[in-house]
C-alpha cells in the first residue's frame, strides 16, 4: 500500500519569491526530515540539511542577505525529496530548491564570483 499525501502548494512557476517564502514558512520545525536526508551527514553545517536550507532560504528572502552559505546549501540538495517522505507539513524542499535556483539564477547571483563549495 502506497501513502498519500494531501495536495501541495508546489510546484512553482518561475521564481517568485513570496511563493518561496510561503512555502518555507510551512516548516514547523520537527527534525524529522534530517534523519532522511543523504547531504546533512557530509555538510560541514546543519545548512546541508533540509530544516537548514529552509532556515537559510526564509532568511535571504526576509532580508535579501545573499551569502556563499545560502548558495552552498540551495546547491548541496541532491533534489531527492527524501525529507518529503517523512515531512508532515508536506513540503516538497527539492521544489523549494529548484524555485531558488532559478531565483539565484534570475537574478545573476552566479555570476557575482560566488561558488559553490564541497568539502
Amino acid at each position: 500500500m502506497s501513502a498519500t499525501y494531501p495536495s501541495v502548494r508546489m510546484p512553482l512557476r518561475g521564481p517568485d519569491p513570496q511563493s518561496l517564502l510561503e512555502e518555507a514558512e510551512r516548516c514547523v520545525y520537527c527534525g524529522f526530515c534530517e534523519s532522511v536526508c543523504p547531504t546533512i551527514r557530509v555538510g560541514p553545517h546543519r545548512g546541508y540539511g533540509p530544516r537548514g536550507r529552509v532556515n537559510l532560504l526564509i532568511s535571504w528572502l526576509e532580508s535579501g542577505a545573499l551569502s556563499e552559505e545560502v548558495i552552498e546549501s540551495v546547491y548541496s540538495c541532491l533534489l531527492c525529496d527524501a525529507c518529503y517522505t517523512v515531512c508532515p507539513a508536506h513540503i516538497r524542499l527539492s521544489e523549494l530548491m529548484r524555485g531558488a535556483r532559478a531565483l539565484l539564477t534570475s537574478r545573476g547571483a552566479l555570476d557575482k564570483g560566488l561558488a559553490v563549495r564541497t568539502r
